[in-house]
């Protein structure tokens, strides 16, 4: 064993002292399932690691009648979860004789679930396509990663080059009743007949999460499930998830953040709730009738909750958190969401790559709004400047991480990763505060220089989203002439008089009123709608460049 991996080993051991008491604290190492359950847990954790694989079955031995799931095709039962996944797995064993590189494109549901099961029971690698994906992009991602195998929902069935890849198909969710030459999920697992065991000890390849594609084809991040996921200890001591809860996801599960929370659900034995499509009004309905403990969601979808008109005639008395994380949250979006659901806002910073980057608890959160909160538990952490020294406290620089399901590269070998030792660079900019409190400032390669000074275009939205008449907006530098660069806004009128009597200089001015000269937008377009990802990134190659 080399340094380097002797250290990990050391650091690793040592954080587990923090992650043992928060699973005590949050029921999840408890005696649920009786004896069985408990002499079962090191080998079906030998087994399956930290899979979902090993949560499904897990959960069949402790709990195997609480329901699972609970989606747009009914409900499932860890029992009856566990089942459908082995024979999936049985079929792809079958089918590709063992070599399975599965690609997946569908949205929330078993369609999804069903295959990240499967994964970790057949030992497979699996590819978690973006569904915002275009037609090229799937096809260059296909066969980039040497996927082998596709799953994929019926509304994304155009996107598939056939004649460009002769792989297998099989349609993960069906909303209509054509014919294909595709057999389906649902159909599969129904008929079914195993022609051979499935492994005792299976090979598990990684997971591979797909980037937002904003600029490309999406990055394939290559992730191995940890044997110890020591960031946990950082989010359950953070956010009172706790064993057997009710949970909503609304976060997409294709991506990192939806993906991460499923497993942690299922880690909790909890019911998980979700839909394929995101509707405002039914997530308050869910929370309701079925008084949901907790829900894990993003900013995007957070904003649509608070803007729904008469939100207030369902009860959301029986959440217990919020947890989110995905995008930047506001101050205008946590005091919106402190006034329709309780001060019980969680938020989690990190990003593909690295997973969970610092975790701010309710408290923290309404004490300081703009905060990421403090660094999470098994997460080594460093901010440097552009000569790779250490900032001071309170001094933004780059932001570099490490932690057990950090990535381990891309699928294209010819990305680079900039590194400072073991630590991995996030991509974005920020600051410590005096208390160890991240502040997240955006982007590195957002921030631009008008006249001499540091703009950061997140900062104009943030002023902006309070702004009686915008529904909708992104900001961003664009090139100049005299200063280099300039700030500009793509801003979405609102639905009523404060919308149709939306001015430039209306927009200018409000801006001015709250920041430095510098931060004023030179440049307003009023547009019908933004670009955004499936995940609600807005995609600004795709914004009309702005007029001189």
């Amino acid at each position: 064993m080399n340094k380097l991996a002797f250290t990990k080993f050391a650091r690793t051991m040592v954080q587990l002292k923090d992650l043992v008491p928060a699973l005590l604290k949050s029921g999840v190492i408890s005696t649920e399932g009786g004896l069985k359950a408990m002499l079962a847990t090191p080998l079906v954790l030998a087994r399956y690691r930290f899979t979902t694989a090993r949560e499904v079955e897990q959960g069949a031995i402790a709990c195997p009648h609480r329901t699972a799931l609970i989606d747009d095709s009914g409900s499932l039962t860890y029992s009856q979860l566990r089942a459908n996944a082995r024979i999936f797995a049985a079929y792809l064993r079958d089918t590709m004789n063992g070599n399975i590189h599965m690609g997946v494109m569908a949205r929330n549901g078993r369609g999804i679930i069903y295959p990240m099961a499967a994964k970790g029971f057949a030992g497979a690698t699996i590819y978690l396509q973006n569904i915002g994906s275009s037609k090229e992009q799937l096809t260059n991602c296909l066969k980039r990663d040497g996927v082998n195998i596709l799953v994929i929902d019926e509304e994304f069935i155009d996107r598939f080059d056939a004649d460009a890849m002769d792989i297998p198909v099989i349609i993960a969710h069906r909303d209509s009743n054509r014919d294909y030459d595709y057999p389906d999920l649902e159909s599969i697992i129904a008929t079914y007949i195993p022609q051979q065991r499935l492994p005792f000890f299976p090979k598990h390849g990684p997971i591979v999460v797909m980037s937002s594609g904003t600029t490309g084809t999406p990055k394939g991040v290559v992730r191995v499930e940890p044997v110890a996921p020591t960031v946990l200890a950082g989010i359950l001591t953070k956010v009172p998830w706790r064993a057997g809860m009710r949970v909503q996801i609304t976060a997409s599960m294709f991506h990192a953040w939806g993906w991460a929370v499923f497993n942690i659900a299922l880690g909790m034995r909890g019911t998980i709730v979700t839909h394929r499509i995101f509707d405002p009004e039914r997530v308050f309905r869910d929370i309701d009738e079925g008084k949901l403990d907790g829900m894990l969601s993003s900013p995007i979808f957070l904003k649509d909750l608070v803007n729904l008109p008469d939100n207030d005639r369902y009860d959301c008395s029986s959440l217990k958190f919020i947890f989110s994380s995905g995008n930047a949250l506001s101050p205008w979006l946590v005091e919106k969401m402190h006034d329709r659901f309780g001060k019980n806002l969680c938020n989690l910073y990190g990003s593909t790559e690295i997973s969970a980057v610092a975790v701010a608890s309710m408290e923290e959160i309404a004490q300081h709004p703009t905060t990421s909160g403090p660094i999470c538990t098994g997460t080594d952490f460093i901010i440097l400047d552009e000569n790779d020294r250490p900032c001071p406290t309170g001094t933004p620089g780059r932001i570099f991480c490490y932690n057990t399901v950090t990535l381990r590269g891309y699928t294209d070998p010819n990305i680079p990763m900039t590194q400072y030792g073991h630590l991995i660079q996030i991509g974005d900019r920020g600051y410590l505060d005096e208390n160890g409190f991240l502040f997240v400032l955006g982007r590195a390669d957002d921030m631009i220089i008008v006249g001499g000074e540091n703009v950061y275009p997140r900062s104009v939205e943030e002023v902006l989203e309070e702004m009686p008449g915008i529904a909708d907006m992104y900001a961003g530098g664009v090139e100049d002439e005299e200063t280099f660069k300039r700030i500009a806004v793509w801003v979405v009128r609102s639905d009523d008089y404060a919308g149709q009597n939306l001015t430039t200089e209306a927009i200018q001015n409000w801006v001015l009123d709250r920041l430095a000269a510098h931060s004023v937008p030179r440049d307003v377009h009023f547009v019908d709608s933004l670009p955004r990802t499936a995940t609600g990134k807005v995609m600004p190659r795709q914004l009309v460049p702005p007029q001189r």
